[in-house]
């Protein structure tokens, strides 16, 4: 936490906020309520298969295509391989 959010949250918390002091805990309150829409999924993994990744992303025929929207891609593989919905959608 920076120094001015601590400073204006102690000010707050004592009852001696200022409008620089709300200002600054306005944008934070109003981040903390918006849930996110995403989830994270990850692993560890040998830094070979971070290599194989970044392969496939810089591949011609790739088209630009980011590494969350190939992994995507292999999500939907892996679904399709066993018989379940496939869920990603292509957003960026």
């Amino acid at each position: 936490m920076k120094k001015s959010a601590l400073t204006a949250g102690l000010r707050a918390a004592a009852g001696l906020q200022s409008q620089q002091a709300t200002a600054t805990a306005a944008p934070a309150a109003t981040k903390a309520k918006t849930p996110s829409a995403t989830v994270l999924i990850g692993g560890h993994y040998s830094p070979e298969v971070r290599r194989a990744l970044l392969l496939v992303q810089a591949e011609p025929k790739n088209t630009g295509r980011n590494l969350k929207q190939l992994l995507g891609e292999a999500i939907n593989d892996l679904c399709a391989k066993y018989g379940k919905p496939q869920p990603y959608s292509g957003e960026a």
